[in-house]
């Protein structure tokens, strides 16, 4: 678990000092893999974006997962972007030690309180499907 969070500390980091067209935003959400990091990179598509994302749940009823999964920002300002997700958590279970694996998915809104390009604050709203539901959640995050 910590040799994962290091990973994802290290590519935010690393994505934040990148090229222009790479952003990276560390975060609490599902787009964010629960807690983790978002990288994005603008396409040639001025108002489009694709994301990766990976992160960690260290929910004690399943012994914890990991996540990961990409997505696409359109945007139609510089501060308000929709967002389509699609992802996958591997949950080891802690009692008998199997792997399973779930897949979900997300629409949702983005505001980027200091714009689009600059560092800052992101806020989310999505409504996610979980393989089983759907159900809102929220999100936030900083933008580097």
């Amino acid at each position: 678990m910590k040799g994962t969070c290091l990973v994802v500390l290290l590519l935010t980091t690393f994505a934040g000092q990148c090229a222009e067209r790479l952003r990276a935003e560390a975060g609490i959400g599902w787009e964010y893999g629960v807690i983790g990091s978002q990288v994005s990179l603008q396409t040639p598509l001025e108002p489009l974006e694709i994301f990766a994302t990976v992160g960690v749940d260290g929910s004690s009823d399943s012994g914890g997962s990991f996540r990961g999964g990409m997505g696409a920002s359109v945007f139609l300002t510089k501060y308000f972007a929709v967002s389509a997700y699609g992802g996958m958590n591997s949950t080891s279970n802690a009692y008998d030690g199997d792997v399973e694996h779930e897949f979900g998915g997300s629409t949702g809104i983005k505001i980027y309180l200091a714009g689009k390009n600059k560092p800052g604050v992101v806020i989310g709203a999505s409504y996610l499907y979980d393989g089983e539901d759907w159900s809102p959640l929220a999100s936030i995050a900083y933008r580097f």
